[in-house]
């Protein structure tokens, strides 16, 4: 989409362009947080028109979901999800001197992003949760997923939902939904 369609598209579906714009930076900021923190800086080079492509593919499937659902809210499941979706599909962080593990670095990113987004959501603390064996095994087998299984946005949604169910169940938070009737 050229800059003035998507300006465009935005104003057709209600989406503000400066949401657009805190959410790239917003981006932008976890993934050069990140590249420092694993001291990768000189290894690799974020594509920043692949970090905002992925921006625009998360805005327009969201307001596609909205229309389609007449939704006017999106949870922070599908915040989550959708964003982790299609920066996995850009890769926007890019090798250029090979380091371990460096085939998946956007896995191994999208890994710490969606662990520290859901944890963050649910108050676990950070100290805690990096010494817990739970956290490591959950964390292990999400990259797992991200590198070798089919991965879509509704999966990762059901994944975020099934984690901030468990972490209700454990603090023994009330659900929003009602309960189904069995059959």
């Amino acid at each position: 989409m050229s800059k003035k369609s998507f300006t465009e598209y935005c104003t057709e579906h209600k989406i503000e362009v400066s949401r657009v714009g805190r959410r790239l930076v917003h981006t932008m900021k976890c993934i050069n947080t990140y590249i420092s923190y694993m001291g990768i800086i000189d290894s690799v080079k974020v594509n920043g028109r692949m970090v905002k492509q992925s921006i625009v593919d998360y805005f327009v499937d969201v307001a596609r979901i909205k229309e389609l659902h007449d939704i006017t809210k999106t949870n922070k499941q599908k915040v989550y999800s959708y964003t982790a979706y299609w920066l996995l599909k850009r890769k926007p962080i890019q090798v250029v001197n090979n380091f371990e593990d460096c085939e998946y670095i956007n896995e191994l990113f999208v890994t710490a992003f969606l662990t520290s987004l859901m944890t963050n959501a649910k108050r676990i603390d950070k100290k805690k949760r990096l010494g817990h064996p739970s956290c490591k095994t959950f964390q292990d087998l999400l990259f797992y997923n991200l590198k070798y299984r089919p991965i879509s946005p509704q999966s990762l949604e059901l994944m975020i939902e099934a984690f901030f169910c468990g972490c209700d169940v454990m603090k023994n938070v009330p659900g929003k939904g009602r309960p189904r009737k069995p059959k």
